[in-house]
C-alpha cells in the first residue's frame, strides 16, 4: 500500500494570504475612490448633456440658444490655471516626462509678448486646461485655446474697469470654447466666448462687455525661442505629467467631420473645414489667411481689395510643424492675430472678415 500523500498545505500557507491582502487593499482603495467620487460628484455643477444643468444664465442669451450645448464635461471638468508658475528656458530644456523631453524642437506654443516679456504656453498643455489666467509684462492675460476648433487667442482680463478670472463652462457654442467669469458664490456669471471675444450670455452680455485680443504667434518652440531667447515657459502642474504626454484629439483632425452643431457652415467650402487660418484684425473687421494660400507661391493667390499683401509681409510659414509664425512688430497698430479652423472662424466671423485669398 502507497503511502498516502502528504496534506497540501492550507491556502493561506500556500500563499494565498497574498490574494486575500490585495483583494482586502482593493476593496478598501475601491471604498475609498468611490467616497472620493461621491464627494467630487457633489461638487460638480452640470450633468453633460443639459445646458439648464449648468447654471448659468442665459437671460439675456446673445447668440442662437439652440447652438449652446453641453460638451459632455461639467463646468470646469477642465481646470483652468491662476496665476501658473512659468519656467526659463534652461527649466524647460532639463525637464523630461517618461523619460522623454518635456518640450521637443517641433512643439507647437501660443506664444505672447508684452511690454517686453515674453512667454509661451505649450498647446499640447492648453488642451488639458483651455484657459490660463496669467500676468505678462504687467498684463493681466487669459491665454485660450479650444482643441476642437484648434482656437488660439489671448485676451487683457481687465474689462471696463474689473479684472476677470476665467473658467471652463463646460458649455460651447459653435463648436467653440464658452468660458465663464468666476464670481463669489457663482452668482452672476457671465458666457463669454472665445471666438466672439464677447459675453454672449448672462450679467456681463446684458452689459455688452467685449474682450481685447491681444497679437499673438502660433508656431513650433525651436523657432519661437530662437526669435525669443528670453522667453519665459508655461510650466506644467506636476498632477497632470501624464495627461500632457498624450493627445486625445489625435484622431478628430483625421476628418472633417464636427461632434457639435455648427451653423452656419460654408456652402461651397473653400477648403477642408478643418483648415488652419490665421485671422489679423480689431473691431473694424479682420482679415483671414487659410495656411495653404500662405504655403502657396503669392502668384497663385486671387485677392479682394484689401490690404492682405502687407499683413502677409507678418506671416511666415512653416512646413516643417506646418505652422505659421507671426512677427507682433510688422503688425498695424492694436492689431489682434487669432487662430481657428476654417470652419469656426467662418461661422464666427463670416460678416466682418475678409479672405486673403480663395481656390477657385
Amino acid at each position: 500500500m502507497r503511502d498516502s500523500p502528504p496534506p497540501r498545505p492550507g491556502f493561506l500557507r500556500s500563499g494565498g494570504w497574498v490574494v486575500v491582502a490585495a483583494v482586502a487593499v482593493a476593496t478598501v482603495g475601491f471604498a475609498f475612490h468611490a467616497r472620493y467620487l461621491v464627494r467630487h460628484r457633489a461638487r460638480l455643477v452640470g450633468d453633460g448633456r443639459r445646458v439648464e444643468s449648468y447654471g448659468f444664465s442665459l437671460t439675456p442669451c446673445r447668440v442662437p440658444r439652440e447652438l449652446v450645448v453641453a460638451s459632455g464635461m461639467p463646468k470646469d471638468g477642465l481646470r483652468a490655471l491662476v496665476d501658473p508658475p512659468s519656467w526659463t528656458t534652461a527649466q524647460a530644456d532639463a525637464a523630461t516626462t517618461k523619460h522623454a523631453k518635456f518640450l521637443v524642437a517641433g512643439d507647437r506654443v501660443l506664444g505672447l509678448q508684452l511690454n517686453g516679456q515674453a512667454r509661451a504656453y505649450p498647446l499640447r498643455m492648453l488642451v488639458w486646461h483651455e484657459a490660463v489666467n496669467d500676468t505678462l509684462g504687467g498684463v493681466a492675460v487669459a491665454v485660450t485655446y479650444n482643441p476642437l476648433c484648434d482656437s488660439a487667442a489671448a485676451f487683457r482680463r481687465d474689462v471696463r474697469g474689473l479684472r476677470r478670472t476665467f473658467g471652463v463652462s463646460g458649455l460651447l457654442y459653435d463648436s467653440n470654447l464658452l468660458m465663464y467669469d468666476r464670481q463669489p458664490g457663482g452668482k452672476g456669471e457671465s458666457l463669454w466666448s472665445q471666438l466672439l471675444f464677447r459675453a454672449v450670455a448672462g450679467p456681463a452680455a446684458a452689459d455688452g462687455l467685449v474682450l481685447a485680443a491681444l497679437p499673438i504667434s502660433v508656431e513650433g518652440w525651436a523657432d519661437w525661442r530662437r526669435a525669443h531667447p528670453d522667453t519665459t515657459v508655461l510650466a506644467p502642474d506636476p498632477d497632470m505629467a501624464e495627461k500632457y504626454a498624450s493627445d486625445p484629439y489625435t484622431n478628430y483632425f483625421g476628418s472633417d467631420q464636427l461632434r457639435f452643431p455648427v451653423q452656419p457652415l460654408p456652402s461651397p467650402a473653400a477648403w477642408p473645414l478643418k483648415t488652419p487660418v490665421v485671422a489679423i484684425g480689431g473691431a473694424q473687421g479682420w482679415t483671414a489667411f487659410p495656411f495653404p494660400e500662405l504655403k502657396a507661391a503669392p502668384g497663385s493667390l486671387t485677392s479682394p481689395p484689401a490690404p492682405w499683401a502687407a499683413l502677409a509681409s507678418a506671416l511666415t510659414y512653416r512646413a516643417q510643424g506646418r505652422t505659421v509664425a507671426v512677427v507682433a512688430d510688422a503688425l498695424p497698430p492694436d492689431a489682434a492675430v487669432v487662430y481657428a479652423s476654417y470652419f469656426a472662424w467662418y461661422a464666427t466671423h463670416r460678416d466682418d472678415t475678409v479672405w486673403a485669398a480663395e481656390r477657385r
